[in-house]
């Protein structure tokens, strides 16, 4: 090779280094050409985490990635996308999909991080037939059931069905679980005559709970871990424990008492007016004003509802929704014309409908996108039938299961563009609903039917 062909190449290299350059350190700080405005600019990314694993993402109709399906995969980043609006789709086989408009903008990645897909096939499973009721116990490990012979209880885990036998010419009426899930609180008519007992599910032991016909009890809770203790209001408002080893021993915990409940080992009881609500501990008999101001329009048919982070809610009976706020110690109207609420089992979140629409209300500070403060609202949908009851899927917190026209349905918290819903299962006169996190199965009484399905691929 000649000198000046050396010179050449050399210079040859050179210009296409400095061309080059400027080129490939644009393309590394994040800038692309944008064709429209034939401008360099900024990009974005879409970041995918989705269950099931391993699908396909496809941005503005064409197939961009496929997602691992290996089961510590955390997702995957879609980036270099110009600032715009992309139709991003997400499907896997044997699934349904999922749809929706995203905003990307500059040097910022849009999160889609809590994509649930539904199976497009789906076994509704008929557990028990002739039901009158369903009862679920707090931890959600069993699930009581009444029929006409008597009560079953569904031990989740197991799964084990153990039969309760009713005795003869027993009618059931109400079942309760207690604090301590291996009770049952139960009233009954036997031949015209009311009873009430507490029914230890193991020993299948009946303990009478004994009254006198000046004062009755009209609410009954179960508590303490392996006794059979109750703490019961009286129709002279007296709240009261009683150990049913020593039955005629009644000690009185509060009296012009109008409602209570009770969490775990604590009772959380309102006087009569003026309504002041207290919390005490039964263990360590610790008394605590929870509100300063009194409480309008709480009565016998008041709802007490408690997460399990100590978050407190109150449907009064003129259907008003109230939280406590502990920092001013009083009660914060959230909503009118309430008919059911529910906590998420990640104390983040509670969601309340009313006739035809689904809330919720933000706990917490939300970090991930679309980002949530504290005390923010969102209506999730409105309906023109009306909706007969909701339950959180608990096995993210970002989804509602909730019953209207005659089915289940299954609506996203992302409301970005439009919220997926899905029709899960036919249910022509659902009655109670529950998620269960134990085993993962949705739980429903479908007039007498009692019936489960699973949104996971068998």
């Amino acid at each position: 090779m000649t000198s000046s062909h050396r010179k050449f190449y050399f210079y040859f290299l050179v210009a296409i280094f400095l061309i080059a350059s400027p080129a490939v350190i644009i393309y590394s700080q994040g800038y692309s050409l944008d064709l429209k405005t034939f401008s360099l600019v900024k990009t974005g990314g879409i970041f995918v985490a989705t269950t099931p694993k391993g699908v396909l993402v496809y941005i503005n109709g064409k197939l961009t990635t496929t997602t691992s399906a290996l089961p510590l995969t955390q997702g995957k980043l879609i980036s270099r996308l110009l600032p715009d609006d992309y139709a991003v789709k997400i499907e896997k086989g044997a699934y349904l999909g999922w749809d929706k408009k995203l905003k990307v903008e500059p040097q910022l990645v849009t999160e889609v991080r809590n994509v649930f897909l539904i199976p497009t096939e789906r076994t509704v499973e008929t557990i028990e037939t002739g039901v009158s009721d369903v009862i679920v116990s707090d931890s959600n490990a069993s699930i009581a059931y009444i029929k006409e012979n008597g009560i079953a209880v569904l031990d989740v885990a197991s799964p084990k069905i153990i039969p309760l036998a009713a005795q003869e010419d027993e009618r059931i009426g109400k079942v309760r679980f207690g604090a301590d899930e291996g009770y049952l609180v139960v009233e009954s008519l036997q031949k015209n005559q009311s009873r009430k007992y507490l029914f230890r599910i193991g020993s299948q032991e009946r303990m009478e709970i004994m009254e006198d016909d000046i004062e009755r009890y009209v609410k009954i809770r179960q508590y303490s871990k392996g006794e059979p203790r109750i703490i019961a209001l009286s129709t002279t408002n007296t709240l009261y424990t009683v150990d049913l080893r020593v039955p005629h021993e009644k000690v009185v915990v509060a009296t012009n008492i109008v409602n209570f409940e009770m969490f775990g080992n604590k009772a959380v009881y309102a006087t009569t007016a003026p309504t002041i609500l207290y919390e005490k501990d039964l263990i360590s008999g610790k008394t605590n004003q929870i509100i300063e101001t009194p409480l309008e329009y709480f009565d016998a048919n008041s709802r007490i509802i408690r997460s399990t982070a100590g978050h407190i809610a109150i449907i009064g009976s003129d259907n008003t929704l109230y939280l406590y706020d502990g920092d001013q110690l009083e009660f914060k109207r959230i909503a009118d014309n309430v008919i059911g609420a529910v906590f998420s089992d990640d104390n983040k979140k509670l969601a309340w409908h009313n006739k035809n629409e689904l809330y919720v209300y933000y706990l917490k500070d939300v970090l991930i996108q679309p980002k949530k403060k504290v005390g923010d609202i969102e209506l999730i949908t409105r309906l023109s039938r009306p909706i007969t009851g909701i339950t959180w899927f608990s096995y993210d917190n970002e989804h509602i299961f909730f019953i209207a026209e005659k089915k289940i349905r299954f609506i996203e918290l992302d409301g970005r563009d439009h919220r997926n819903v899905y029709d899960i299962a036919e249910a022509a006169q659902a009655l109670k609903i529950s998620y269960n996190g134990y085993d993962d199965y949705l739980y429903f009484l479908d007039g007498t039917l009692l019936k489960k399905i699973s949104l996971f691929k068998l």
